[in-house]
């Protein structure tokens, strides 16, 4: 049995790849199996070292979904799903010395991540200064820049850094600043419907896949 594994699928097909079968079972699967998903009778893993990690695009600030190398400890976490219920191995798909010149761990989402959204929420607590906290794992500085600055292209903040009506109108709406723009600005000219669904789109990824058109 061929069965793919992954978030977008139907709650009754992911079940199909993790509950046991009569037969053997080839699971392809996204990295949601890393570490949310145990699937008993698993004795082979093949690694790609490969995944989809969440990031945003340089063109046009939105988030996405890229596909990047995994790190070492990812690659070992991989390779424990076959031997989570009994003896297994794992085939990495790249050589030793590719596995040993990765990275000790994944970046952590807030070194990659489009931050315009966190910074518009924080302005909208009255924080305006995002640098005055305490953060886990400090933001890049230049991320926080082009966050900031993004914003207040968009109207969002003031130059101050405080909120202004414009940026609690985006924050109340659940798109990412750029987005919301384009559905308030659409609002103004009278074409609120054109534009909602334009934003909609552009928030979508992987709109005409099978999938999705079925």
């Amino acid at each position: 049995m061929l069965l793919p594994l992954h978030g977008d699928l139907p709650i009754a097909e992911q079940a199909r790849a993790v509950e046991p079968a009569a037969r053997r079972k080839v699971v392809l699967s996204t990295n949601v199996a890393e570490t949310s998903v145990t699937i008993d009778g698993v004795t082979t893993v093949i690694d790609s070292g490969l995944s989809r990690q969440a990031s945003h695009s340089p063109w046009s600030g939105l988030p996405a979904l890229t596909t990047a190398k995994i790190s070492r400890a990812s690659a070992t976490q991989r390779a424990g799903r076959a031997g989570r219920t009994r003896a297994g191995r794992v085939l990495r798909l790249y050589t030793k010395g590719d596995f040993e010149s990765r990275r000790d761990h994944e970046l952590p989402e807030i070194a990659r991540a489009d931050l315009s959204e966190a910074l518009l929420a924080l302005a909208g607590a009255g924080i305006d200064d995002p640098r005055s906290l305490r953060w886990l794992t400090p933001p890049p500085e230049a991320a926080l820049g082009a966050a900031q600055d993004l914003l207040g292209w968009l109207g969002a903040l003031s130059a101050s850094g405080s909120i202004t009506a414009l940026g609690r109108r985006l924050l109340e709406t659940p798109l990412h600043p750029r987005l919301a723009r384009v559905a308030l600005r659409g609002e103004q000219l009278g074409v609120a419907s054109e534009a909602s669904l334009a934003a909609a789109l552009l928030s979508e990824r992987d709109i005409p896949s099978d999938a999705r058109l079925k």
